[in-house]
């Protein structure tokens, strides 16, 4: 689940929304505000094609037999949930339950990515860190919330530190992995997916410091647009981590198939 940071919806923008269904209402706002029409035209695709890319690697799952590669699994039901929570964002909640609904995503996001971590890595360290890590990001996330209110301003710090964590996590295992002589395509495929989730956490660090420590020098659809185009230079990196294991799957599955035809050919 990517990191959602909530903008708020004002008065303006609902009108261009609804004017843009028309032609007239597209021309009277490009007169009044052509940039801003145009950057908001570019959002909606570019948000319509990432949560688009987010349902691509449980396809390649399913299509390709992956199911059995828990790292694989995991991850794609990571991106499966990013897509559907991202997919909140289109309903017509108030300001209210948007605002309740980021706070509690954002509580959950990284301690279940940590959660992933631990029952796709194989090294002992990595697991004991992850095992220890995530309940207590979810504790301290909470008592945090309670004391401070259910808001996104309530996890300014807490959030940071998340971040801080999930990056050296990924890292910890991309150095791990890095040190084996020889890769397989498992671990290339690995190296792919987490390489992509290096540069989304990487991100979102930058969009964290501007949302809430700069918050006059960009707007909040800046922060979304950020948000969505670090997905649509991710996904791609990742979706080719799960199509170099499924390739390596398919290649293993002909060879065993190859094998077991020439021994009954021997035997008959």
């Amino acid at each position: 689940m990517s990191i959602v940071f909530y903008a708020e919806t004002d008065k303006s923008t609902i009108t261009e929304k609804r004017a843009r269904c028309n032609i007239c209402g597209i021309l009277a706002i490009l007169e009044r505000n052509p940039v801003h029409v145009l950057k908001s035209i570019i959002y909606q695709i570019v948000s319509i094609v990432a949560v688009g890319l987010y349902f691509v690697p449980m396809l390649i799952v399913i299509a390709k037999k992956l199911w059995p590669a828990i790292p694989f699994r995991l991850f794609a039901l990571y991106w499966l949930t990013c897509a559907l929570a991202n997919l909140v964002e289109f309903l017509p909640l108030s300001e209210r339950a948007m605002d309740l609904y980021t706070t509690i995503y954002n509580l959950l996001d990284i301690p279940f990515v940590l959660i992933i971590f631990y029952f796709s890595t194989t090294a002992v360290a990595v697991k004991k860190f992850t095992r220890l890590v995530a309940p207590a990001m979810v504790a301290v996330g909470l008592v945090n919330c309670i004391i401070r209110g259910f808001t996104t301003d309530a996890l300014e710090y807490v959030l940071g530190g998340e971040l801080l964590i999930v990056l050296g996590v990924i890292i910890w295992e991309i150095i791990l992995k890095l040190q084996k002589i020889k890769l397989s395509g498992h671990t290339k495929g690995l190296l792919l997916i987490w390489a992509a989730l290096l540069f989304e956490y990487g991100t979102f660090v930058v969009i964290y410091i501007f949302d809430y420590f700069l918050p006059g020098v960009s707007s909040s659809a800046d922060s979304f647009l950020m948000y969505y185009l670090s997905s649509l230079i991710a996904l791609p990196v990742a979706i080719g981590g799960f199509l170099i294991k499924a390739k390596r799957t398919s290649a293993r599955e002909t060879d065993h198939f190859q094998n077991q035809a020439s021994a009954e050919y021997l035997i008959s």
